[in-house]
């Protein structure tokens, strides 16, 4: 597990936006070798081992944090434990969109393929906020 800066997290998350990759929960991008689903995609912006961790396993790497204490390259879960396949979902966070905190920026790997959109926060729970441990402030 590599230390990563929130700037660099960022920034990888955005080089994906900028050409987007298709989703699929099976292949591999042929560029980076992360997996083209939503936990690939926070595996690569993590800059974590190829071909990157599932929804049940990217929350071991993680802490719980709270809504309000998000920051740029957390990440919003549905994850954990009966997760796998379609049954969990990572988001990045970029920032929040609106001072009432109800919506923010986003990263994420969809069925449409990569995307940077302003998101409703989902409910939480089943949500939960998280920081990756190794995350430099």
């Amino acid at each position: 597990m590599n230390e990563i800066r929130r700037q660099e997290v960022i920034a990888r998350a955005r080089g994906w936006a900028m050409q987007p990759r298709r989703y699929s929960q099976e292949d591999c991008d042929p560029e980076s070798k992360y997996r083209l689903d939503c936990s690939g995609f926070v595996s690569m912006a993590w800059q974590l081992d190829v071909p990157g961790l599932t929804t049940v396993e990217l929350p071991d790497l993680c802490r719980q944090i709270q809504n309000h204490e998000l920051l740029p390259g957390d990440v919003v879960m549905l994850g954990g434990p009966g997760t796998s396949g379609s049954g969990g979902h990572a988001i990045l966070f970029e920032s929040w969109a609106d001072a009432e905190q109800a919506t923010f920026w986003a990263y994420e790997q969809v069925d449409a393929g990569t995307v940077h959109v302003v998101k409703m926060f989902p409910p939480s729970p089943p949500y939960l906020s998280y920081r990756y441990q190794r995350i430099l402030e």
